[in-house]
C-alpha cells in the first residue's frame, strides 16, 4: 500500500528529535509513539546539581520523576545509623518512577555523585494531565513500572534465596 503525504502531520525540528530518539530508549517511555512521547517535551524541566545535592529523600512524597541527561546519582537507603548503597545511575536512567503512582513516597535518598548533573524533571501533575485525556499512553506507562516492579521482585527473591533468608519473607507478603 503506498502511504500518501500528509501535509498537516506533526513535525519536529532536530533537537526535538534527538529528545524524542532519547525518551524512546527509556523502559517508561519505549513503548509510547514518537506522537505520545512528544506530548511530555513541554513538560520537561532542566534542573542542574551540583556534587552532594539531594535531589530527593527517602519518605518525601513522590512529585516528580527523574532523568538523568549526564552525571552520576546515587541511590541509598538507611537503616538507623548505617546508609547503604544500592546503586549508581547515570545517563539514560530514569529514578522516582513512583511519582507516575499518586500518593506515594520516595523508598530511597537521590543524591549526585559526579562534580554536577544535569536532569530532566517531569512534575507528576504534568504526567496525570498527560493520563487523563491519554488513556493508551497511562496503560502503556503503568504496564511498563509494573514490568519493572516484577523484575525487582524476581531479582529480591533470588537474592534472598541466595543469602539464606537473613529476614522473614513472609514480613514482606503478609502485609495487612
Amino acid at each position: 500500500m503506498k502511504r500518501r503525504f500528509n501535509p498537516f502531520k506533526k513535525t519536529y525540528g532536530l533537537d526535538e528529535m534527538e529528545m524524542l530518539s532519547f525518551l524512546g530508549e527509556l523502559i517508561l517511555f519505549s513503548n509510547l509513539t514518537t506522537d505520545e512521547r512528544a506530548l511530555f517535551l513541554p513538560h520537561l524541566h532542566k534542573r542542574n546539581y551540583e556534587k552532594d545535592e539531594v535531589i530527593f529523600l527517602r519518605n518525601d512524597p513522590a512529585h516528580a520523576l527523574y532523568i538523568v541527561v549526564k552525571g552520576e546519582v546515587r541511590l541509598t537507603i538507611d537503616h538507623e545509623d548505617e546508609v547503604e548503597e544500592i546503586t549508581r545511575v547515570d545517563k539514560g536512567s530514569v529514578i522516582g518512577e513512583t511519582s507516575i503512582l499518586k500518593n506515594k513516597r520516595r523508598f530511597v535518598d537521590a543524591i549526585v555523585t559526579s562534580e554536577r548533573a544535569t536532569l530532566f524533571v517531569l512534575p507528576q501533575v504534568s504526567v496525570h494531565d498527560i493520563f487523563s485525556s491519554h488513556i493508551k499512553i497511562k496503560v502503556k506507562m503503568l504496564e511498563a513500572v509494573s514490568n519493572l516492579y516484577h523484575d525487582l521482585n524476581q531479582d529480591i527473591l533470588k537474592t534472598y534465596q541466595k543469602s539464606e533468608g537473613f529476614f522473614y519473607m513472609s514480613n514482606v507478603y503478609n502485609r495487612k
